[in-house]
């Protein structure tokens, strides 16, 4: 498997943070059968840091505490994807809402003691082929479960949809750019 190292500036957060109010307020979510991107992207973060939508840039990184995302709703996956973070690092995290979000193609990393060797605007690199995540500036790391070949090609595709219209397409298909950003914005919710 070719290079699936990840680096991005780090937005950081504590533990016990919610998919339905803390990464967005789902309550307020316009259609709950489909992704309103502007919608989303406009409440990603909102509540815990008012200026993240301003200020998060392409590429950047979340990392978080433990239980991360409960209540699990694709909509905060597709929130995150959508304001431009590459990927999510955690302590814990339900297994339904990482499954969820490498739907979407934004792989979340369950790293016991991410929180403790970053800090908001460091920068951290995680590979996703060998589990290394490493502090690009103090050179410390920690070590994750390394993700299957499979879920590297999900993320790599830029999502569950657009890997499997690949694998069907044959293996010229699997030759294509790799990681598309897009998300298939025609599909509903119950889809995922």
């Amino acid at each position: 498997m070719t290079d699936a190292r990840i680096r991005g500036r780090v937005w950081k957060f504590g533990d016990n943070i919610s998919a339905d109010d803390g990464i967005i307020q789902y309550s307020k979510v316009p259609d709950l059968a489909t992704f309103d991107i502007p919608a989303l992207k406009a409440m990603c973060f909102a509540e815990l840091q008012p200026d993240f939508r301003q200020r998060a840039k392409p590429g950047d990184l979340v990392v978080a505490g433990a239980n991360f995302g409960h209540h699990s709703h694709a909509h905060a996956c597709v929130a995150m994807k959508e304001c431009g973070i590459a990927a999510v690092v955690v302590e814990s995290c339900d297994s339904v809402f990482i499954r969820k979000a490498l739907n979407v193609g934004l792989p979340i990393v369950v790293c016991p003691g991410v929180t403790r060797i970053v800090d908001q605007g460091e920068v951290l690199e995680v590979d996703l082929g060998t589990g290394e995540v490493r502090h690009t500036d103090t050179g410390a790391r920690l070590r994750a479960r390394p993700f299957s070949d499979r879920m590297i090609e999900v993320w790599r595709a830029g999502s569950l949809t657009a890997a499997m219209r690949q694998r069907l397409a044959g293996p010229s298909a699997a030759q294509a750019p790799a990681h598309d950003p897009s998300i298939d914005r025609s599909r509903t919710v119950h889809e995922l």
